[in-house]
Order: C-alpha cells, then structure tokens, then sequence
C-alpha cells in the first residue's frame, strides 16, 4: 500500500490546517497504515501544498535541510510528536472527553512559536505575516500550531468529528455543513464505503434466510 499511495492523493477534508495535518497518515484505524510524512521534504511538500509555505520558502528550507540533515531529521520527529499530540486532543474533542492535562501542558508548550507572527504594512493596511527566517526549519508548523490553537478556543470547536470506525478511517474533520449532520471525512471515500459495506451485509443476510 505505502509504494501506491503519494502526498498528491492526500485528501484535505478536515477545514482546518490543524487537522488536515492529523490527517497526513492514511488511517488512524488500520495496523497496517501509511504515513505521508514519510521525510522532512514530504512535511515541506505538505506545508506548501497547503498554502502555508510559499514556493520560495519551500526552495529555501529544502536548501537548508540538505545542509543540515540531522536538524531536519529532528524538526521531522517533532512534527510527527505534534501530529500524534494534535490527534489526542482533538479526538478526545470529538468524543466529547477532555484532553488530557498533560496534553494540554504539552501543547501550551508549543505555543512559543506563535511569537514569530509580525504585522507587515501592505498596500491596503496592515496584514499579520511570520518572521522570514530560511534556516528555521519548523516553519512549515508555525501555522499548524496557530490553527490549532484557534480552533481549540473556537465556538466551532464542538463541530470537529471523527470519521467514525469500522467502515470510517478515523480522520479528524470540522463539520462545516449547515445541519451539523456531516458523518464522513469524506463521502466519496468512507461514506461510499460504508454504503458499501451495509448493501453487501443487508444483502448477505438476506441470502442465508433463503
């Protein structure tokens, strides 16, 4: 599965930065998964994909990553620490459960980033923009970090869902539908499956009657 599946297939359902990146592995209910941020160049593919590096920045940390391989192996892991904290706290979410203090205490501490925000005087006003830094190379989770602490003191913040096991791949989403009513990720992929699912069980039922 992992050699067939690429960081161009990756699905962005879940409205918000923060969890589009729990969604960067491909099921959060199979053993047997793969991860999109596989390397630190896939992380920065992610993050200019997404909009939140520009192409310039993006050329710009790989130059740098390929200087200093170690520190990107590091910035990798922490990503990858921030995806599965992320994924706790938003699950518990969710399930209506509350995070964990420890969680919360850990996240707290990846705050510190939001420090590198700046107000830039552009030709309509003033805008919020991050320091230009090319050899920070945790760039790409500044505005993870930012979406997710927004979304978690949001009103919005009891819509974020779970694609719901067996038939669902357990990704995070915030339900954005007018109803409040949205069950899947995606109803093209897991929805479709599930439907799936329940026509073939309906009618397997149905033939051992017979």
């Amino acid at each position: 599965m992992s050699e067939s599946l690429t960081l161009d297939m990756l699905d962005r359902c879940g409205n918000a930065a923060c969890l589009d990146f729990v969604n960067t592995v491909h099921s959060r209910v199979e053993q047997d998964t793969h991860d999109y941020l596989g390397t630190y160049n896939d992380l920065i593919r992610w993050g200019r994909d997404g909009g939140l590096v520009s192409g310039r920045e993006y050329r710009d940390l790989a130059k740098a990553a390929k200087t200093d391989p170690r520190s990107a192996s590091r910035v990798l892991r922490q990503a990858l620490e921030l995806r599965e904290l992320l994924y706790r706290i938003f699950s518990s979410v969710a399930r209506e459960a509350k995070p964990t203090s420890g969680d919360v205490t850990a996240f707290n501490r990846r705050l510190s980033v939001l420090g590198r925000r700046r107000l830039q005087r552009t030709t309509t006003g003033i805008e919020w923009t991050w320091e230009e830094n090319s050899q920070a190379l945790d760039r790409p989770l500044w505005p993870v970090v930012l979406s997710a602490a927004e979304l978690l003191s949001s009103p919005q913040l009891p819509r974020v869902k779970e694609c719901p096991a067996p038939d669902g791949c357990g990704w995070l989403f915030l339900d954005t539908s007018k109803n409040g009513m949205r069950r899947w990720c995606n109803m093209r992929t897991c929805g479709n499956i599930a439907k799936a699912r329940r026509y073939y069980r309906r009618h397997t039922k149905s033939d051992r009657k017979r």
